[in-house]
């Protein structure tokens, strides 16, 4: 089981005594961190930590991910990391600069985000006895195959996302008939300040933190991704690579457990409760076991998103993108 130490409350500090990271609550109470932790998650500005708990942390090989109100990763500590980064970087740079290789690799990451999308509209409308929601699936998993049936000179960037956005319409407006009307989710947008977009917006940031975590132990460069645009400072391979886990990791949670939530926006920010609880939700989720279609495996879903950061840095050393195939859920 992987552990997550995630830290929200104001006025947290995190040390060290005799040798063990120990949590001191404003009240004064003083935890100690499971011994078994992979990733220490700070979400509020007003949480401090000692070097020397960094340091700590560190020779265990624990990284320590910062937060920000959004939760969107605005910093990571990682420990030194020896592994074949070298090599993985190299011809990462030399593919990516193939506008045919960046093209290959988009379309074969936005299908499966589709068609991720189109099995959870499938579970869903089994789960809640929504049938006619089935053929809204079916759609969704024609869009995926045609996406990969088209011929790869006949793609553009634009094109590709044009079919995501359009496949995007589709599914959300079938996941908002599994959500209560009274919370005011009438489609995804990052923007909006309705309960259940805002939530989405900080379990995806939940999920960044991992994921980029995975793609620098798998020795790939986070910022130079293919679908997302380059910009300095934004980690586009990370939001590539999530796509296809969006569904089931964030989505699928959100919308099972929504009801119980209770969720609290104050400016249009997640209270701090709020945070605790989606937080918990979407942790929870990752460490359930799913199976992978690729693979057959079945494992904690975060265990499949470690796994395909390091098959996606094989295929990217082998130069074989034509043969990747990222993860979808079998259910």
């Amino acid at each position: 089981m992987v552990e997550v130490l995630y830290v929200v409350e104001p006025g947290t500090r995190i040390g060290v005594r005799k040798g063990s990271v120990v949590i001191v609550g404003r009240d004064g109470k003083v935890g100690v961190a499971p011994p078994n932790i992979e990733s220490v998650i700070i979400a509020s500005s007003r949480v401090s930590i000692s070097s020397r708990a960094i340091r700590l942390l560190a020779s265990r090989g624990i990284n320590v991910t910062f937060l920000d109100p959004m939760g969107y990763p605005i910093a990571m500590l990682f420990p030194p990391v020896v592994n074949k980064t070298v090599l993985t970087r190299v011809r990462q740079y030399e593919l990516f600069l193939s506008k045919e290789v960046r093209l290959e690799l988009a379309r074969r990451i936005v299908s499966c985000k589709i068609e991720n999308q189109a099995r959870l509209v499938r579970y869903l409308a089994r789960n809640r006895g929504e049938t006619s929601l089935n053929e809204v699936s079916y759609m969704l998993s024609s869009m995926a195959a045609q996406l990969m049936n088209a011929k790869i000179q006949d793609l553009t960037t634009d094109a590709i996302m044009s079919v995501e956005a359009q496949a995007a319409n589709k599914y959300w407006d079938a996941i908002a008939v599994f959500l209560p009307q009274n919370l005011g989710f009438h489609g995804r947008n990052p923007d909006s300040v309705d309960p259940i977009n805002v939530a989405l917006n900080y379990g995806y940031g939940i999920l960044y933190s991992a994921a980029e975590k995975y793609l620098l132990m798998a020795g790939l460069d986070p910022y130079l991704g293919v679908l997302h645009s380059l910009k300095s400072g934004k980690p586009s391979l990370v939001f590539d690579f999530v796509e296809p886990f969006r569904p089931i990791a964030v989505d699928k949670p959100l919308v099972l457990g929504i009801d119980g939530l209770g969720i609290k926006l104050i400016n249009g920010l997640l209270d701090y409760d709020s945070r605790r609880v989606i937080a918990k939700l979407v942790l929870n989720n990752l460490d359930r076991e799913y199976v992978s279609q690729r693979t057959r495996r079945k494992a904690p879903l975060i265990e499949h998103m470690k796994h395909e950061a390091w098959y996606l840095a094989s295929i990217i050393r082998e130069g074989s993108i034509s043969d990747y195939k990222c993860f979808t859920w079998v259910f």
